[in-house]
């Protein structure tokens, strides 16, 4: 019985590239996907304290803040800011006016959208009150509670 010598490239795993030499390949490689979902998402915080006090107010007039607060928006998306005073969080005397209070504290934003990313919100105050105003809201000590919201589009 005669044997016949056979010599062969067998590929068992993978594609073969490249030149054959010698009958092994030079070259070899193959390819995987990396596939993933990144969700719209989006964090909203305060960098420092972020409390503002005003001197105290002697008669109509505009009061600068102490200081402003800086926010800090970490979006996947667009996204727009808004805020609004906390009058259940607030302090405020007996017979304030909420309405008269809600525009005499001024909140300037140096921006209040953005698309996605990293994005730093300066926020400056004022307090603004005319003649008027003070005949609707008492003598007291006021602390209003601002919340910021930061929401995806």
């Amino acid at each position: 019985m005669r044997m016949r010598k056979f010599v062969g490239l067998l590929v068992v795993v993978g594609v073969v590239t490249g030149a054959v030499v010698a009958g092994w390949a030079a070259q070899s490689s193959v390819s995987v996907n990396a596939s993933f979902v990144i969700p719209s998402w989006i964090s909203l915080s305060v960098v420092g304290s972020g409390d503002v006090s005003f001197q105290n107010v002697t008669g109509p007039g505009t009061y600068a803040g102490s200081n402003g607060t800086k926010l800090r928006v970490l979006s996947t998306a667009s996204w727009v800011l808004s805020n609004t005073i906390l009058w259940t969080s607030s302090t405020v005397p007996t017979d304030a006016s909420e309405l008269v209070l809600n525009a005499a504290l001024g909140r300037s934003f140096d921006r209040t959208s953005g698309a996605w990313g990293l994005f730093e919100i300066n926020v400056s105050y004022a307090l603004t009150l005319s003649a008027e105003d003070l005949a609707s809201v008492p003598q007291g000590n006021y602390n209003l509670v601002v919340q910021y919201t930061a929401t995806t589009n």
